[in-house]
């Protein structure tokens, strides 16, 4: 059986299989505004090797593979309202639909050329987006986040393991994780978002508990794994 180096644990382990012989995993894909370059394409060929060796093994895979269309962006593009997609969708002169459509088609196409085997699904985020507010609700009821002025952040306080998976656990740290200044709606300044509240033109907007926005690229695998994997 196949054993991987468990980042979180800091040990290598064996991959548990379920008892019907099945394997569900869940990789990042593409962001969908530009063409994939070799870099991005070596983190889908790693997946695609762990995916064929369990196959070699006769377990039955159940691979999900995101298509990011809409909220990817660094955390101080978020605060500006900026997203990946719709900034090249202005660029070009098109909508964010179609730049969307027309990058998921060439990496599903790049994929096949370097023969990857292709993802048992693949979501889109903007067809999650009813998830991603649903998760955002359930934080915001447990007292893990926050919402203000139509905007939800992430309470990093009341997380106590947080930062353990990078290893970024001392406070300095996190600290110096903040990438800008900070936000003054935030109760931390490491706080980040989960969902936008939406600047009047916006294209790719929809509506939530906390009016018009859109969501964080924090949320949106945590949505799409659970849904098509299970908890």
């Amino acid at each position: 059986m196949l054993s991987l180096y468990n980042t979180l644990s800091r040990r290598k382990e064996t991959l548990v299989v379920g008892s019907n012989g099945s394997f569900g995993m869940y990789t990042c894909g593409p962001t969908v505004y530009r063409d994939a370059h070799i870099g991005n394409l070596r983190s889908y060929l790693m997946a695609d090797w762990i995916r064929r060796i369990l196959l070699f093994d006769d377990i039955d895979v159940t691979h999900i593979k995101n298509i990011t269309d809409v909220g990817h962006m660094r955390q101080e593009m978020l605060e500006q309202g900026e997203d990946k997609v719709v900034a090249a969708a202005r660029a070009e002169g098109k909508s964010a639909a179609d730049i969307a459509d027309f990058y998921t088609q060439r990496f599903i196409d790049d994929e096949l050329a370097i023969n990857i085997i292709p993802a048992s699904r693949l979501p889109k985020a903007t067809d999650h987006v009813r998830e991603m507010i649903d998760i955002a609700v359930d934080l915001v009821s447990n007292g893990l986040a926050y919402e203000v002025d139509g905007n939800v952040y992430f309470a990093v306080q009341e997380f106590p393991s947080y930062g353990q998976l990078s290893g970024n656990i001392h406070e300095s740290l996190l600290q110096e994780a903040v990438r800008n200044e900070a936000d003054p709606r935030k109760r931390d300044p490491r706080d980040f978002t989960l969902w936008k509240s939406a600047e009047p033109g916006r294209d790719l907007k929809w509506e939530s508990p906390w009016g018009e926005g859109f969501p964080g690229w924090h949320i949106e695998c945590s949505a799409m794994s659970m849904k098509y994997l299970g908890k």
